[in-house]
């Protein structure tokens, strides 16, 4: 067996909780797993893990021989500060109308989904967490009326980790189902970058160099209309700071104040120009340094021409 060669920082306590993912698993059989692309879940508190086990020991010749261990669940007792409808009803089979707000609480059943979250520890490095596989009960919230001493209430749910149906290649020739991946800064290795950009598992697919797949209005396109937004499609998730790294500039090279947003995916980004374009005007769109959610960044610059009135 190779012994052990932890470094230092790998024993410090954990002293802090943050950056919940989930990502619902759409695959877990025997020729695969996959997911969705991670989701932030919510503000964190607290996460309590607590695998379940059994331990038997046999007898034999009078005295105790073996220790049999198996491991089952892992529930994961979360609390935090509040749920959003919309993401209750993704964790927990519901359905959620968009339009009106509102979460119909049909019973439901829970989808698989992969929750992710990292802890600090006493030394300021971090270990990183990916469970594969498990399930989301309702949680539990308090309500209470005001009174003249602050009492807020949190929410409370939990998590049940389960091993995967599918097999990873391990190395050395090992393969098995898994339950959850974890990452220490400290531990000789290790890379923390775009941890939270896919779940993670010991075959992580090196993810597609970032790229802009289309823009509205397309590069050198004519006659634009003067109330146009500019719409930038790319082929993987942006990171939210990706927003301040693209600038609309007029023919003089001046920045154009605009509304920028990106859509739940994050991989469209929209730039809304707070008055109308100029007429006639040339128009460039500086994409300067935009990061995706794994690290990787992107610089190009289009063009286009609006429409002479």
């Amino acid at each position: 067996m190779t012994p052990i060669n932890a470094n230092a920082g790998e024993y410090r306590s954990y002293v802090g909780l943050k950056n919940i993912y989930i990502a619902l698993v759409t695959k877990d059989d025997s020729s695969g797993y996959a997911t969705e692309t991670p989701e932030y879940f919510a503000p964190a508190a607290e996460a309590t893990m607590e695998p379940e086990s059994n331990s038997t020991t046999q007898y034999f010749d009078d005295q105790p021989m073996n220790t049999i261990t198996v491991e089952g669940a892992t529930p994961i007792k979360l609390t935090i500060s509040g749920l959003p409808l919309a993401v209750q009803a993704k964790i927990l089979g519901k359905e959620y109308d968009v339009a009106t707000g509102r979460m119909y609480d049909n019973g439901g059943v829970p989808p698989d989904c992969a929750l992710g979250f990292e802890s600090e520890k006493a030394n300021g490095a971090k270990r990183f967490f990916w469970f594969l596989k498990g399930t989301f009960a309702p949680p539990s919230e308090t309500l209470a009326t005001k009174t003249n001493s602050p009492n807020p209430k949190t929410t409370q749910l939990t998590y049940t980790a389960v091993k995967t149906i599918h097999r990873f290649d391990l190395g050395d020739s090992k393969s098995d189902s898994l339950k959850r991946v974890v990452g220490d800064e400290d531990a000789t290795g290790f890379v923390a970058s775009g941890w939270f950009g896919q779940v993670q598992v010991p075959s992580v697919s090196v993810p597609p160099a970032l790229a802009l797949s289309s823009a509205t209005p397309a590069d050198d396109a004519v006659d634009v209309a003067l109330a146009a937004n500019v719409l930038l499609t790319f082929n993987n998730a942006l990171s939210d700071s990706a927003v301040n790294n693209v600038t609309l500039m007029d023919g003089n090279g001046t920045a154009i104040e605009c509304a920028r947003a990106l859509n739940t995916s994050k991989k469209v980004l929209t730039l809304d120009p707070v008055t109308s374009l100029e007429s006639g005007e040339i128009y460039t769109v500086v994409i300067s340094g935009v990061a995706d959610v794994f690290g990787q960044m992107l610089t190009t610059i289009l063009s286009f021409s609006t429409i002479t009135e």
